[in-house]
């Protein structure tokens, strides 16, 4: 008689553990490259190509191996169509002369942190790097400063962070 058929159980503690420990590491790596692109950002108003594949290839990864682990493709599914939704939704804004190139492609990144969230999320993420960047701006508009270029690439960041944490904090009050 095997393992799994002795105790059945111990292949869905397994599972549950990868699925975790899977969890744990892409959003680590969102917070990893995130800070990387920040700085980038902050410094050269760009993020570079490398770095938003990077971050985009370990969030792909990541939830790929929780989808897998979970056999539940509904998170990959979601994160998948969070990354089109928020590209497409960025893209726009890039054609009407408001963003760069690099936060479009950055979207796809959040789109996919957000998305793996729920709609939800993908919203209030994208509502939160708005107005972040608002508030950063604002002081700019006000003393009449001619360059007024947002990084934008850290804001969207903090929006998935804050989204992620606002996520943990429904679930924990469930």
């Amino acid at each position: 008689m095997s393992d799994w058929e002795q105790n059945p159980g111990m292949d869905l503690a397994a599972a549950n553990a990868l699925s975790n420990f899977a969890y744990f590491a892409t959003w680590s790596w969102f917070i990893a490259t995130a800070i990387m692109l920040s700085r980038v950002d902050f410094r050269e108003r760009r993020l570079p190509n490398t770095l938003v594949l990077i971050a985009y290839l370990g969030g792909l990864l990541g939830f790929t191996v929780i989808a897998f682990s979970r056999a539940d493709f509904t998170l990959l599914v979601n994160a998948a169509l969070g990354s089109v939704i928020a590209s497409l939704g960025y893209l726009m804004i890039h054609l009407f002369g408001g963003m760069g190139m690099g936060d479009v492609k950055y979207a796809g990144v959040i789109g996919l942190y957000l998305g793996s969230l729920g709609w939800t999320y993908l919203y209030l993420g994208s509502l939160i790097s708005f107005v972040g960047a608002a508030l950063w701006v604002l002081p700019q508009m006000l003393s009449n400063r001619e360059n007024r270029n947002v990084p934008f690439g850290p804001f969207m960041a903090l929006g998935v962070v804050a989204s992620g944490f606002i996520a943990i904090g429904v679930t924990a009050g469930a």
